[in-house]
């Protein structure tokens, strides 16, 4: 696979989106391309968290134990980004990730990336925008959350009555 579709689906990734092409081949190029037959695995659950995958061809399923309850699975598809916290935090993985087909992914490594944000400033400044908007819309879901479970304490409150 050549750099053009690897940068198109750079582009689409919220994390990267608005950076400039050549900052998006520079990623492209220095990140490690790895392929998977269906039913290897990229992690496991409550292993070191040291990179993110982008799935450049390809189905995986991502599967979280249940507590308590079944274990619950999310497909992943070509474009999807897999564990991007693990670009910014030192952490371990809460889930699992296995091919469902073959499998090619670009691994973006913490290391490598925290370079490129030392070396491109404009691209740290473009992250950190993308980081501050995804906190306050998370912060607005948690009001509208708020508001509803406010709602139902007070219907419930009532009923008591």
């Amino acid at each position: 696979m050549s750099l053009e579709p690897v940068i198109a689906l750079l582009q689409r990734l919220d994390l990267f989106a608005g950076l400039d092409p050549v900052r998006l081949e520079v990623v492209a190029f220095t990140c490690e391309r790895r392929e998977y037959e269906p039913g290897e695995t990229l992690f496991e659950a409550d292993e070191e968290a040291d990179c993110a995958w982008l799935i450049l061809e390809g189905e995986a399923a991502m599967l979280a134990e249940g507590e308590g309850g079944p274990p619950r699975a999310l497909r992943l598809d070509t474009g999807d980004l897999i564990g991007e916290t693990a670009l910014f935090n030192r952490e371990r993985r809460r889930t699992r990730v296995r091919a469902v087909t073959r499998l090619l992914t670009l691994r973006i490594g913490r290391d490598m990336f925290q370079r490129l944000l030392g070396e491109f400033p404009e691209m740290a400044g473009a992250v950190a925008a993308r980081l501050a908007n995804r906190l306050d819309d998370a912060g607005a879901d948690l009001r509208v959350l708020q508001m509803r479970f406010d709602r139902s304490g007070k219907k419930s409150g009532k009923q008591k009555e």
